[in-house]
């Protein structure tokens, strides 16, 4: 009686062993499967502050831009891919700084959209402005860039604990010129956790920046190079191939080195937090 009750005892421990091994072994297809002719809308808060030397001054910045998006599925493709109409809904940027505070909310950028065409990964192959709109200073640019960035998923089936990396870049008007930002972030398949009634897969990240730029101010060529750190964890329901929600944050040093009338070097240092969740699709 007592071999057979330990026999027992065996078998069930044994039991116990092999579904704990299922289960993380359990692997997880990431794809985005945002549905054709749905409309996602998405609540966008960042928050950056800057510090920049210019002739001996120090100069400190801080920006508060709150944004709410709408991306419309126009069409998707026999291969997964996935073709979006991205514009904004509305848009509040205040900053502070030591010339005083100052709030915009620019109407020239509302409704104007972008069509991305977008990998069932993240990768985005294709950007085109559908709504030409004219802007200065600060905000020009903004309307030729997609409103929200999804993230790189794993093109391999993963499970809880694995790795992959993704390497992507974005190209913004800057000055009369461009700045291009490269950006190369490793992930990890960190567990699952519930996000805005949502079973989701939680997914944390790690990255470095490389910041490239040319451009002109008053008949001087201004010439950008940098490098930052980004990381934060995002939220992704895999059943419905949707991104529910983003937390994180950067950190990038900069030099702006100015050529012509005026010869000079300016260091810029900015720090930041990103948020991103669903709210309604």
């Amino acid at each position: 009686m007592t071999s057979r009750r330990i026999s027992l005892w065996g078998l069930l421990f044994l039991a116990l062993i092999s579904l704990h091994i299922a289960a993380a072994q359990e692997t997880y297809t990431l794809k985005y499967r945002y549905e054709k002719g749905k409309v996602y809308r998405y609540a966008d808060t960042m928050l950056v502050n800057s510090t920049q030397e210019m002739m001996g001054q120090e100069m400190k910045i801080a920006s508060n831009v709150y944004s709410v998006s709408r991306a419309e599925v126009e069409d998707v493709k026999g291969d997964g891919g996935m073709i979006l109409l991205m514009s904004a809904e509305s848009m509040r940027i205040s900053m502070k700084s030591p010339r005083g505070d100052t709030t915009l909310a620019p109407p020239e950028l509302i409704g104007k959209r972008t069509r991305v065409t977008m990998k069932e990964s993240g990768e985005v192959v294709r950007r085109e402005t559908v709504d030409t709109v004219k802007t200065a200073g600060m905000m020009r640019g903004v309307s030729q860039r997609e409103l929200f960035r999804m993230h790189t998923l794993s093109v391999k089936p993963v499970s809880i604990g694995e790795k992959w990396s993704g390497t992507r870049s974005d190209t913004s008007d800057a000055m009369g010129g461009k700045n291009v930002s490269t950006s190369t972030v490793e992930y990890t398949l960190a567990g699952k956790q519930k996000v805005g009634g949502r079973e989701c897969l939680k997914i944390t990240y790690a990255g470095k920046v490389a910041i490239n730029g040319k451009g002109s101010m008053q008949g001087m060529d201004v010439f950008t190079e940098g490098t930052g750190t980004l990381g934060g964890t995002f939220f992704f329901d895999e059943k419905s191939g949707v991104m529910v929600a983003d937390d994180g944050k950067f950190n990038n040093e900069m030099t702006a080195a100015i050529t012509g009338a005026q010869n000079m070097t300016i260091p810029i240092s900015q720090v930041g937090t990103m948020k991103h969740s669903l709210l309604t699709q």
